[in-house]
């Protein structure tokens, strides 16, 4: 007569593989989720600071929206499409803003952009006076114990990305320390 199942040998030798195979995998998967957010984040950051400046001196439009694809699920929003932060696992990593770089105090590296002052809302034409030119900054968060990922995205390679805190100008003129 022939048996119709297995044995409760064979049944514990099944679960013991398929629990050796699942000790494996769940860290790779693990791995391989922090390389895209860190790839995401690093391609996100070297896009905004590629096109805000070329579609700014194309369209003299400074949004980073309009300029840009962001991912708004990822990229907060803070003032009025001039400032964006990316949050990574609760944690605030880096800020991309438009500042209002001001020309008469060397020192003085500008203030956050601000609609009717220094842009029109509505179309994200710069309207500030003369000695007055946008700036994107990239500005990073937090400290040594930030989370994993924003601390790999800040840290000089070989061990991490190499992201560094930037002021980029946007109008054909120097950005003043």
């Amino acid at each position: 007569m022939k048996r119709a199942g297995f044995t409760m040998i064979e049944l514990i030798f099944v679960i013991v593989i398929l629990g050796i195979l699942a000790a494996v995998a769940v860290p790779k998967l693990a791995a391989t989720r922090t390389d895209a957010a860190l790839a995401s984040a690093k391609s996100d950051i070297g896009t905004i600071t590629q096109a805000i400046p070329a579609w700014y001196q194309g369209q003299k439009d400074m949004r980073i929206l309009e300029g840009t694809s962001l991912d708004t699920s990822k990229w907060l929003e803070g003032a009025k499409d001039v400032n964006y932060t990316l949050k990574v696992d609760g944690v605030n990593c880096v800020t991309v803003a438009i500042y209002d770089v001001n020309d008469s105090n060397s020192s003085d590296v500008g203030s956050l952009a601000l609609a009717g002052t220094d842009f029109t809302a509505a179309t994200g034409k710069w309207i500030a006076g003369a000695g007055h030119s946008p700036m994107l900054k990239i500005i990073k968060h937090g400290s040594a114990d930030t989370g994993a990922i924003c601390k790999t995205l800040w840290t000089a390679a070989p061990d991490g990305l190499g992201v560094v805190e930037a002021n980029i100008t946007m109008g054909g003129r120097a950005v003043q320390w």
